[in-house]
């Protein structure tokens, strides 16, 4: 007969409605209630051993291997509930490693296989859905299964990623061969790793990622997430540089006064050796000279970068100031063999709110910026055109170009790519087009050129203006419109 464990064991499992019973590691029946009893068909009067088909003997060893080392796990059994005849049931079950039983609850497949294909339908649509890549990998590192967003990251079809190794997303993302060294010993050690990793996306810009991995002991993989931290990343870079532009506005405060006073000095004393100096003597004088004007350059550049003050802004002509740059900078460019032309055929004149000024030594850095690389002379063309609100400027030239790396850092202070440059007309390009509420691009390839795009928003009377028209019908009138606001 049916073994009884305990009379408590027995009272129990009797005012339980689930169906459940007690088993030994031999799969012998210890103890059992009679909706458990019910549904094998067991006669509880005699001595039973789970009856089982061959392909769930295989089953239960593993079930048997896994509930020992983890005292909880599950498993779908063929069993027999009468003369040559069986049923699936799926089988729960605890173990109690001091009585050396597996305590076990059992339902038929038939019961809960549409509620979990429903179920599982559900979880993999949002397994899908889910915008943080999720990577599945099993205990011999392979990846087993990946969802869409993870896809998008990796940017490859499924069948590209599946059944390769783990290690193989770094060499898709990028190669940091210390970084993985380190995730892969955290991973066996702990059984838990993170990794920064960073990748360029379909448009060639550079992405930045967290890659986060856990064993999942129930599950027995390994799962992977995959977090864009691009912007989380670029916000960091710019309140890092707005911090270099604070210290450089500090040291510079503390050392113009200290600076300027000597070079005052200085130049004079060029000047007066100037007078009374032969030829060879003027070489070097030029030298000089030269060298003190590069110098006054940064201290001025290193200034208009470091200290906010209030600046005045008017209805400005862009043209107007595209007009002033090319005069100025065009006898330095013609000593280069290059021509300075605006382009505006395109270009509907309209009033920007701006510092004529500051929109001024914008350009003029931009244009600088194209002599120098122009080695070999050519055209620099100032483009202007309308946009939607706006204006675009834009300066094209015929250089050496940038590389990926190089645009990446152009606009932080001090990066330059001249043995001369100072690494600050850029950063101060940048300041101003963000002063005037506008936005800047750059297009290059190396040996073809360069174009800076720069787009500024027009002011509210000249919106207000191109618009009038339609504000009136908006309206249904013709009458001037009371209480708008014109600045």
């Amino acid at each position: 007969m049916v073994k009884t464990v305990r009379p408590i064991f027995r009272m129990l499992f009797q005012t339980v409605k689930d169906p459940v019973l007690i088993l030994n590691t031999s799969c012998q029946i210890e103890s059992i209630n009679d909706y458990a009893a019910q549904m094998l068909n067991i006669d509880q009067s005699s001595e039973k051993t789970l009856q089982m088909d061959e392909l769930s003997n295989n089953k239960w060893i593993k079930f048997l291997n896994k509930i020992q080392s983890d005292f909880s796990s599950f498993c779908n059994l063929n069993l027999k509930i009468g003369e040559n005849k069986f049923k699936e049931f799926r089988l729960m079950g605890y173990y109690h490693e001091k009585k050396n039983l597996i305590f076990v609850r059992i339902s038929p497949k038939s019961e809960t296989g549409a509620l979990h294909e429903s179920s599982n339908i559900d979880i993999y649509s949002m397994f899908n859905d889910i915008s943080h890549g999720i990577i599945l990998t099993d205990l011999n590192g392979e990846i087993v299964d990946l969802n869409g967003s993870a896809l998008k990251y990796l940017q490859c079809e499924k069948s590209q990623i599946i059944k390769k190794q783990h290690e193989t997303l770094f060499d898709i993302l990028t190669d940091f061969e210390f970084c993985k060294l380190q995730y892969f010993a955290n991973l066996m050690n702990s059984g838990r790793a993170s990794i920064d990793v960073s990748g360029e996306n379909e448009n060639g810009q550079l992405n930045y990622y967290k890659v986060d991995s856990k064993f999942n002991y129930n599950m027995n993989l390994i799962v992977t997430t995959i977090t864009d931290e691009t912007e989380k990343t670029i916000l960091k870079q710019q309140v890092d540089q707005q911090q270099t532009l604070n210290s450089m506005g500090q040291m510079a405060a503390s050392i113009a006064h200290e600076i300027r006073n000597p070079m005052t000095s200085l130049k004079g004393f060029v000047e007066l050796l100037r007078l009374n100096s032969n030829d060879d003597h003027q070489n070097y004088l030029s030298v000089m000279d030269s060298e003190l004007q590069r110098m006054e350059s940064i201290l001025t550049e290193l200034l208009y970068l470091s200290k906010p003050k209030e600046r005045s802004y008017d209805e400005t002509s862009i043209v107007d100031v595209t007009n002033e740059v090319i005069e100025l900078m065009l006898p330095h460019a013609l000593k280069q063999n290059i021509l300075l032309k605006m382009d505006n055929c395109n270009y509907y004149p309209i009033k920007i709110m701006g510092n004529h000024n500051r929109l001024k030594q914008m350009l003029i850095n931009l244009v600088k910026n194209a002599i120098e690389v122009m080695a070999n002379g050519g055209v620099i063309v100032i483009k202007l055109e309308n946009h939607d609100g706006g204006v675009n400027v834009s300066v094209i030239d015929k250089g050496t170009g940038l590389t990926d790396a190089e645009m990446n850092q152009l606009f932080t202070p001090f990066f330059t790519t001249k043995p001369t440059g100072t690494g600050l007309g850029l950063t101060l390009v940048k300041k101003v087009v963000e002063e005037h509420n506008g936005s800047i691009s750059i297009e290059s390839s190396v040996g073809l050129g360069t174009t800076f795009k720069i787009s500024l928003p027009v002011s509210k009377r000249e919106y207000l203006n191109r618009n009038d028209e339609n504000l009136m019908n908006l309206w249904g009138s013709h009458e001037p419109l009371n209480g708008l606001p014109v600045v």
